[in-house]
């Protein structure tokens, strides 16, 4: 494992804390913000409470001013007005109070004035109507210091939200951080364990073929398998390797030919397919067959849905690859089709899960191909389905953006 590995690692780790971290701050910061609200709401009616208190006590009394500067009372019986003698300018309401007598219904309003607001109360009170005005400014006063106390406490709370979320979101990810140590620790070790091996058997495979000159020309060709068969192992390796990382950059800008990958796959397992009794046709179309990514991984997915296809394929089957440009050229179109045994359509969506294996296989099955061709195809970019009944063999379709045309 390099050191962009770690690099990655890291960053996604780094990726993973900071959205726990962002989750649990939002979760936490949202019932902070609705104690909040509700805390100014309740602000709110409670001062309007207070203003409403304050005025119906007011206008039962014969001198409020007398007790409270911040009140006022005005008194109409008959034709003669009675009321404290300095009062803010424009009070009392006149026209309220005539209209009170003259049988409408009590009236409450605010007026602004001398940079504060009055509340009027003016309704019948007996044989009279009376009018207070109330002074809010006191009332006014507590409540923004009750919603300055509640706006302090949020952004507290907000603050400890955070804190929370970044000390969880570490203590949290901090198993999963020294997962992937270990993790790395193998894939270097196991990196360092194939490699050799790998690499002599390259090598003697490749002496082999150098000094087969008098073998008959069937063994010579197995020998040149067997080569291509050990460099595909180690570009396997390399890949199983990367994708042993999390992954977090893109799968590569390498311009590949799914139709020669095809071909060369088929040409690989010619002598697999023979043993099997089975018949594999490669299908092209006229057209740009050529995506971006890495070679060795779309070939480890073709080679996986072609596994699939003949372990499920009877003797005397036949598989069929097809490679055809689709979408007006915009997408290179995959299919791995066989008339073998099928599947149950319900199993359609747990087919590509890793460990899952089909009844009728045969060979050592692990339930793995189908799981990493799709992580491939997705890495890429691309889609795959799965389409079949039982008895009436299977279709698999892969979709893969098609790599852009070259300028001249």
């Amino acid at each position: 494992m390099n050191k962009a590995g770690h690099g990655r690692d890291d960053c996604v780790l780094h990726r993973a804390r900071v959205s726990v971290a962002v989750s649990l701050t939002a979760a936490i910061s949202g019932m902070v913000l609705l104690v909040g609200a509700l805390a100014c709401l309740l602000v709110g009616q409670y001062h309007e409470y207070a203003v409403e208190r304050s005025l119906n006590d007011a206008i039962s009394c014969d001198e409020p001013a007398g007790e409270d500067p911040g009140v006022w009372l005005f008194v109409l019986s008959g034709e003669q007005w009675t009321g404290a003698g300095r009062v803010p300018p424009g009070l009392p309401l006149h026209d309220s109070m005539r209209a009170v007598a003259s049988g409408g219904r009590p009236m409450e309003e605010a007026v602004e004035g001398n940079g504060t607001v009055y509340r009027v109360l003016t309704k019948r009170f007996g044989t009279e109507v009376r009018q207070v005005v109330l002074d809010e400014s006191r009332q006014r006063r507590t409540r923004d210091g009750a919603l300055a106390a509640v706006t302090v406490s949020g952004l507290t709370g907000l603050v400890v939200a955070v804190a929370t979320g970044v000390m969880v979101a570490r203590r949290a990810l901090h198993p999963v951080a020294r997962l992937l140590d270990r993790r790395c620790r193998f894939v270097e070790d196991a990196s360092h364990e194939l490699r050799a091996p790998l690499t002599r058997l390259h090598m003697r495979s490749q002496l082999l073929l150098q000094r087969a000159d008098d073998l008959p020309e069937p063994l010579v060709t197995e020998l040149r398998r067997m080569v291509a068969d050990s460099r595909e192992l180690g570009e396997v390796l390399d890949d199983m390797l990367r994708g042993a990382r999390l992954r977090s950059d893109a799968p590569g800008d390498e311009r590949v030919d799914l139709a020669e990958v095809a071909a060369d796959l088929l040409g690989a397992e010619a002598g697999r397919l023979g043993e099997r009794e089975l018949v594999a046709v490669l299908e092209t179309r006229a057209g740009p067959l050529v995506v971006l990514g890495v070679k060795s991984a779309l070939r480890r997915m073709l080679s996986a849905l072609v596994d699939n296809a003949i372990g499920h394929t009877p003797p005397r089957g036949r598989i069929t690859v097809s490679v055809a440009a689709v979408d007006r050229g915009r997408t290179v179109e995959l299919v791995v089709e066989d008339t073998g045994v099928g599947f149950d359509p319900a199993q359609h969506r747990v087919m590509f899960n890793r460990f899952v294996r089909g009844a009728a296989g045969r060979g050592h099955r692990f339930g793995m191909g189908l799981a990493l061709a799709r992580e491939v195809v997705e890495s890429h970019g691309g889609t795959v389905v799965a389409a079949g009944r039982p008895g009436d063999g299977a279709r698999f379709t892969v979709r893969l953006p098609a790599a852009p045309l070259r300028s001249h």
